[in-house]
């Protein structure tokens, strides 16, 4: 069996450790945003970034569904609960990984001080529609 070269228009990426390059551009202010980056090493196809929780700041995203074809959370430090549209409130602790569908309701209802998530979208602009709250929600979300 003969292995065909695929020649991709993706370039390499390569980022080291850099807690100083944490900054607030992101979907929500009360997160801070590391790019880590695949957005423009893939032309935006996908997008790969770290999320953190700022300290003493305490809201919840309210519930949303993102138009995409790929978001995947997986928790690298701390604790964050998410409520989802069919009744459950998971907690990712780390090495917790969540598929979310694609239009799939959920709000990020807590999370601790120390939280720290890698997310993974498709493509790497993804849109978000608030919605009210599902009717199987927990209360309280």
């Amino acid at each position: 069996m003969s292995m065909q070269q695929t020649v991709s228009t993706y370039q390499p990426s390569i980022t080291h450790d850099g807690s100083d390059a944490f900054g607030a551009k992101g979907l929500r202010q009360f997160f801070d945003y590391r790019d880590l980056g695949i957005k423009d090493a893939t032309d935006s196809e996908y997008n790969v970034y770290l999320v953190r929780a700022k300290p003493d700041v305490k809201k919840s995203t309210g519930w949303h569904y993102h138009t995409c074809e790929l978001q995947v959370v997986y928790c690298l430090k701390g604790w964050e609960d998410i409520a989802l549209e069919d009744g459950r409130i998971v907690r990712l602790l780390p090495g917790s990984c969540l598929n979310i569908p694609p239009g799939y309701r959920h709000s990020e209802v807590a999370y601790s001080d120390d939280m720290e998530v890698m997310v993974m979208t498709k493509p790497a602009q993804i849109g978000t529609t608030p919605v009210p709250r599902p009717p199987n929600a927990p209360e309280g979300t």
